[in-house]
């Protein structure tokens, strides 16, 4: 049986140099599964309740290899998610699937700036899901041949940035910048592709 079909998760990032050049003021807070934000002109605050609410604005170190890690000592520090955090929250479920033979997309929404490359990609030491997700499912797959297993393996793997209403495939070599993005095409039983 398939992971729950569904899981939406939202994180807060620290803010850029713009926003602190700016003294931007946080209105965000994060408790469980709950993610408030606070209107600063009259404190009114909205709750809204998510599968995951990921804290990542403050609580953490930069370590001397560079990995960002969570920072105890902080007052935020014991609810810092890092990368390992969000992917073996969101990555796990999506190795799971893939491993019982079932196609799973991880969708990452926000404007520009807002962190969904940080959370899918990374940088460095700090992996994002995908290449977390990579790592362990090739892992498997040699573990699973060292083991005697004879099955064949086949793994398909896309990328796709849709920006200013064009499709970009993020792992094409030339950039994946055509003139207009990729078509979007739909067949009247199969659907979009």
């Amino acid at each position: 049986m398939p992971e729950e079909n569904v899981k939406v998760a939202v994180r807060v990032r620290p803010f850029n140099s713009r926003e602190k050049t700016r003294n931007a003021a946080l209105i965000i807070d994060m408790n469980g599964q709950s993610t408030a934000i606070r209107n600063p002109t009259n404190g009114e605050e909205k709750k809204f309740n998510f599968d995951y609410s990921y804290w990542s604005h403050d609580g953490f170190k930069e370590q001397p290899d560079g990995a960002i890690v969570p920072d105890t000592s902080q007052p935020n520090g014991k609810k810092f998610a890092d990368q390992k955090k969000v992917y073996q929250d969101l990555g796990d479920g999506v190795l799971k699937n893939a491993w019982e033979g079932f196609n799973s997309t991880l969708f990452a929404y926000g404007q520009t700036g807002s962190g969904k490359s940080w959370s899918i990609v990374g940088y460095g030491i700090n992996k994002g899901v995908v290449p977390l997700f990579c790592e362990n499912i090739f892992k498997g797959i040699d573990e699973k041949k060292k083991s005697g297993d004879k099955t064949e393996f086949e793994v398909t793997f896309s990328m796709l940035e849709i920006y200013n209403e064009q499709v970009r495939d993020l792992l094409d070599p030339n950039g994946g910048n055509k003139r207009g993005g990729l078509r979007i095409r739909q067949h009247p039983k199969s659907g979009f592709y």
